[in-house]
């Protein structure tokens, strides 16, 4: 009998089939072995998305009529997960976790059950002081851990250090303005945490108002880039932070100046067209420096 071409075709392919079905034991215990080994990054990269999925749906409710800080939520938040995502799959090192890796992310998950906001980021925290001091030669579940703090820093402690600081920089930052409106003859009357423009316009300063969140947010992406260009923190790239935070305390306090003058200005500069070049400038203030300190030290 003569076989036709796809009758052969297709028996080559069942015999194939069933030597796969039928391998060695030994060679899938090998492969399901690798397999759980891969796995393990991606257990750091589902409880990062995890993070990133609490912090994003918080900002996005507050910030929903604020265009400005949904542009810096997407932004900076997003580099942030790029920068763990490139860190875990660049394969410089294996990521095996241990059972008590496992415990360590398993109990840190579980605050992610309570209705208070920050309870994940406590988890993070840990977790991510805890894989910064497992890592060891491990660069990669160290840099792992360091963004989670970085992460933790923008989401919590930064917003809850502010509270306990917040009159005095909000003070500082008035005077800026002021001295700023002065040289610039905006004529501007201060009056505490208030701005009083000469056609009877005024911005009061508040908490959401101040550079500090635009500060721990620089931080966050500043770190983010150093792990994407695989740096290790030297001088330079701490000169860079330092250059980036300065330009961004600077930037906002041009900004609310400009919002003094009409409520036409402020409008624009708080939640129009000048919100979204002001979160452009805020990012490339601290890119800008931080590529520079990394092309230079390379």
């Amino acid at each position: 009998m003569v076989m036709s071409s796809d009758t052969r075709e297709i028996r080559v392919f069942e015999n194939s089939m069933h030597k796969t079905v039928t391998s060695d034991p030994a060679d899938q215990g090998h492969l399901m072995r690798t397999w759980l080994k891969l796995v393990d990054g991606d257990v750091l990269l589902v409880y990062t998305l995890a993070l990133f999925a609490v912090g994003g749906m918080r900002f996005l409710g507050a910030a929903a009529n604020d265009v400005h800080k949904v542009l810096e939520v997407n932004a900076g938040e997003l580099l942030a997960f790029v920068a763990i995502y490139s860190v875990i799959k660049s394969k410089i090192d294996t990521i095996v976790l241990s059972r008590a890796d496992f415990a360590i992310l398993s109990a840190c998950a579980l605050l992610f059950l309570p209705p208070e906001p920050h309870s994940p980021f406590l988890g993070a925290t840990i977790a991510g002081v805890y894989f910064w001091r497992r890592g060891g030669d491990n660069t990669q579940l160290a840099s792992v851990g360091q963004l989670w703090l970085a992460i933790s820093v923008y989401e919590m402690w930064g917003p809850l250090f502010f509270r306990i600081v917040s009159a005095p920089i909000i003070q500082a930052e008035v005077a800026l303005i002021g001295k700023a409106g002065e040289w610039l003859g905006f004529g501007l009357i201060m009056d505490g945490v208030l701005l009083r423009s000469p056609s009877g316009w005024f911005v009061i300063v508040i908490e959401g108002c101040s550079s500090f969140h635009n500060v721990s947010l620089a931080i966050l992406v500043w770190l983010s880039l150093l792990k994407l260009g695989g740096a290790k923190v030297s001088r330079s790239n701490l000169a860079a932070l330092g250059v980036g935070v300065i330009t961004i305390v600077c930037l906002n306090a041009l900004r609310i100046l400009l919002m003094t003058p009409s409520e036409e200005y402020y409008a624009f500069w708080h939640a129009g067209n000048g919100a979204i070049l002001f979160s452009c400038l805020t990012l490339s203030a601290i890119a800008i420096p931080t590529m520079i300190s990394m092309r230079r030290r390379g």
